[in-house]
């Protein structure tokens, strides 16, 4: 959806929400690791069907998250 089309739908009714500095313990009730700083994520959802994506938009962001749970 980051490409403004549900791929669900194909509706181009899309709401974003902003990343921001959460960490994700807010989101799911976990404990983040204590060495892994906290990364925004941005919010896509589909206005028509509900459906919804969570992308890291920072590519930095995205290595620090590869090296720390990568392949």
């Amino acid at each position: 959806m980051k490409n403004l089309r549900c791929p669900k739908c194909r509706s181009s009714e899309i709401v974003r929400f902003p990343g921001d500095i959460q960490a994700p313990s807010s989101l799911s009730g976990a404990k983040p690791p204590s060495s892994f700083k906290p990364i925004p994520v941005t919010r896509y959802c589909c206005a028509n069907c509900g459906y919804s994506e969570v992308w890291v938009d920072n590519t930095e962001d995205l290595q620090e998250v590869l090296k720390k749970f990568g392949f």
